[in-house]
Order: structure tokens, then C-alpha cells, then sequence
């Protein structure tokens, strides 16, 4: 029984590596290739956004931009962690998510295309977080009803 799992898993991970590998280069895409050059600009205060909301009572726009980051890197919360058990721990998928955000701002700031910011990094890091709990939330349902199954 553990070796078709096994093998089903093997079977599927070209598939899940080419998926990531796309998704990768769609939020390199995204975040750095399709944005216009202009002068390198940075936006370092923690909560920018949030207070920004709050003051300018533009709750559509802010949150359009906080739940954008957390769901741009949500993807990779999932994909990490079912390519490799390195990534089976929260701390290691956490600590890649916010590498990843991090050099996606720097990029952005050294090549000046967008806007560094603090904040970015810090929901790009909490959506990483929340696709590592869907992954593994989604991983026991299925091992639930894999057990269901066997018990009838």
C-alpha cells in the first residue's frame, strides 16, 4: 500500500515541479519583467499599507494590495512542501517564502521596477504561511478519507 503511494507520488512530481517552475517565473514576470524602469524607490515603514487604509479610508484599493500579496505567494506555501520533505517543516517553507519576497524586493528596488516594501514582504511571508496550512489541512483530509475508505 505504501509503495503505490510512493510510486503515485514520484508519478505526479514532473508535473509538480514544471507547475512551480511556472509559477515561479509568472511572479518573477509579474512583480519584475513587466514593470517599466524608472528611479529606484522604497517604502520601509511597518504597517504602511494598513495605516494608509485607515487614513485614506480606501478600504477597496489597501486591501486589494495587502490580499494580493498574501495570495501571490500562497502558491508557494503549497508547492514546497510537495516537492520535498526539506520543506515538510513550517520553518523552512516560511524561511524560503520570505527569501523569495525579499528578493523580489531587492530586485525591485536595484533594478528600479516598483516600489521596495516592507510591507510586501511581510504578507508575501503570511500568504506562504497560508498555503503551507491549506497544504497540509488539504494532506489530512485526503489521509482522513484514505482511512475512511479502508475501514468500510
Amino acid at each position: 500500500m505504501k509503495k503505490n503511494k510512493e510510486k503515485r507520488r514520484d508519478d505526479l512530481m514532473p508535473v509538480i515541479i514544471c507547475i512551480t517552475a511556472i509559477y515561479v517565473f509568472a511572479v518573477l514576470y509579474i512583480t519584475l519583467f513587466d514593470r517599466n524602469i524608472s528611479h529606484r524607490r522604497s517604502m520601509l515603514q511597518p504597517l504602511f499599507e494598513v495605516r494608509q487604509m485607515m487614513r485614506t479610508r480606501n478600504y477597496s484599493y489597501w486591501l486589494g494590495q495587502i490580499g494580493g500579496n498574501l495570495i501571490m505567494l500562497l502558491p508557494l506555501g503549497m508547492l514546497l512542501p510537495a516537492i520535498s520533505d526539506f520543506f515538510k517543516d513550517v520553518k523552512r517553507t516560511v524561511a524560503a517564502g520570505f527569501a523569495f519576497s525579499l528578493f523580489i524586493e531587492l530586485m525591485q528596488y536595484i533594478t528600479g521596477r516598483g516600489l521596495c516594501e516592507l510591507d510586501d514582504v511581510f504578507h508575501n511571508t503570511l500568504g506562504t504561511i497560508a498555503g503551507f496550512l491549506i497544504y497540509y489541512k488539504l494532506k489530512n483530509i485526503s489521509l482522513n478519507d484514505k482511512k475512511r475508505k479502508f475501514l468500510k
